[in-house]
């Protein structure tokens, strides 16, 4: 059975500096940085509750509607700026798939 811990100072600090409106989850027993865009999508960041120096995130973006399925992953994301910069990217993206829909 998998032990689930509370997240830790890195993962706290990386949602931190994110702002609203991302949260921490558990997601299948592991503690990821969560986001809903409008109950249509979800941005899943990965990878980012450890004591690891080196910074190494995989978003994965949700489809909600019509059954739960991955419709993107963005991997290999290796700082927080970069982080910031996708999600700025894939927010817009996909908010702009939900204003066409």
């Amino acid at each position: 059975m998998f032990k689930i811990t509370s997240p830790g100072k890195k993962i706290k600090e990386i949602c931190q500096s994110l702002g609203e409106p991302y949260i921490i989850k558990i997601i299948d027993a592991e503690n990821v940085i969560y986001r809903n865009l409008n109950n249509i999508y979800d941005f899943e960041i990965s990878g980012l509750d450890n004591q690891k120096k080196l910074f190494n995130a995989t978003i994965y973006i949700w489809q909600l509607k019509g059954g739960t399925r991955i419709v993107e992953t963005v991997p290999n994301i290796k700082s927080l700026d970069e982080l910031k910069t996708a999600l700025d990217s894939i927010t817009t993206e996909y908010l702009g798939l939900i204003k066409l829909s």
